[in-house]
């Protein structure tokens, strides 16, 4: 099958009824762990807990009232590798200055840091592991939303799904050092990692 890459009109505009939003993602967990991984959304998304209990919490960052909830569930298994199921969960910035912000408030107050960074073209990302290792991508968009279409039928994507990995210490310093956001968001020129780098969850 060819690629097909275009930025769909929304379904009110094809007339259709569909969800107002992406309303929030629950986690499980076993109960004993609960209170650790609310605190790490908390921490990565700079959230608050709007209701938390001994099992159960809910986390937000703006108006919604939770974007993510962990909820204690007895018996709950650790986490296996190498089943179907979610990949991860993204988090989009609204500009580098704000991911790299991010990336080094966790490394620096935190130790938290994301175990593996790569710009895929569209996006700039940083993936992150929570206690319970479910991945979680913090990301900022290279191209603005409505020339998506546009990037995709360039074949710069085609050629390389994957992207070009990138060191975010130097990234950050470069950012500092007064780059420009835009050209800090072009993909370099590099081979594309193999997927087996890419961390498992």
């Amino acid at each position: 099958m060819n690629a097909i890459a275009k930025m769909p009109k929304t379904a009110k505009e094809r007339g259709k009824v569909a969800p107002a939003k992406f309303a929030h993602v629950v986690l499980r967990t076993p109960p004993e762990r609960v209170a650790m991984v609310l605190d790490w959304y908390k921490t990565v998304l700079e959230g608050e807990a709007m209701y938390e209990t001994d099992g159960l919490g809910f986390v937000t960052y703006d108006t919604e009232h939770h974007r993510v909830a962990v909820l204690g569930f007895p018996g709950i298994k650790e986490h296996i590798d190498g089943y179907a199921g979610m990949h991860h969960m993204a988090f989009t910035y609204a500009g580098l200055g704000d991911l790299m912000h991010t990336y080094n408030r966790l490394k620096d107050e935190h130790d938290i840091k994301p175990e593996f960074c790569i710009n895929h073209g569209p996006t700039t990302s940083m993936y992150y592991f929570d206690p319970d290792k479910n991945q979680v991508e913090l990301q900022v968009d290279n191209i603005p939303v409505e020339k998506f279409g546009e990037y995709f039928d360039n074949g710069e994507f085609t050629s390389n799904p994957i992207g070009i990995k990138f060191d975010p210490d130097e990234l950050s310093a470069r950012l500092a050092a007064g780059e420009s956001e835009e050209t800090l968001l072009q993909r370099p020129d590099g081979i594309p990692p193999d997927l087996t780098e890419f961390p498992a969850n």
